[in-house]
């Protein structure tokens, strides 16, 4: 959805440029604020958790974002969330990944960066087909549906995990 969220915001800011940078400056500060409440709430609670919990958050707030952009009060507010919610995952998956082999860290997190930048440019190229059947203010619906996929792609992810560890007998064991 960011790749539009100008066409998106089109009339909520009057085709304004400073209005829709303000807004994207609360979106930057929302991203920044959810790479820090990730990091924080990582080292409490399990990761995975998390993860799940903020991708099932994140699907509702992108089916709201028709609604919640409709003015320019509740867009800030929108755009700020949104920001939260992007924030968080990526800083949650970096998490899993370095617990899950930390000798390969470094080719992870490249690898997890590429998928970024893989999924931002598929993301562009969905978003650009979806806008031949429906307006940009609605493309939170199917940006709605890849994060519910996500979200159910790392189910599928910790609960194979969960299955593996119990079927590994462990050191203590051999």
């Amino acid at each position: 959805m960011y790749t539009y969220v100008g066409a998106a915001l089109e009339e909520t800011t009057g085709g304004s440029e400073t209005t829709l940078t303000w807004v994207l400056f609360v979106y930057g500060i929302g991203v920044l604020g959810g790479n820090l409440l990730a990091g924080r709430l990582s080292d409490r609670y399990p990761a995975q958790r998390l993860l799940l919990g903020s991708l099932l958050v994140f699907t509702v707030v992108l089916l709201l974002a028709r609604p919640a952009i409709e003015n320019l009060a509740t867009t800030f507010v929108w755009a700020a969330v949104w920001g939260v919610l992007v924030g968080v995952p990526t800083v949650l998956q970096q998490h899993r990944l370095v617990a899950h082999a930390p000798a390969a860290t470094p080719v992870l997190l490249g690898l997890n960066s590429s998928a970024i930048y893989l999924g931002i440019a598929l993301g562009g190229a969905l978003g650009g087909l979806f806008q031949k059947w429906i307006s940009p203010v609605w493309l939170g619906i199917p940006a709605a549906g890849i994060t519910l996929l996500a979200f159910l792609l790392t189910l599928v992810s910790v609960q194979s995990r969960k299955t593996a560890a119990v079927a590994e007998p462990s050191l203590a064991t051999k």
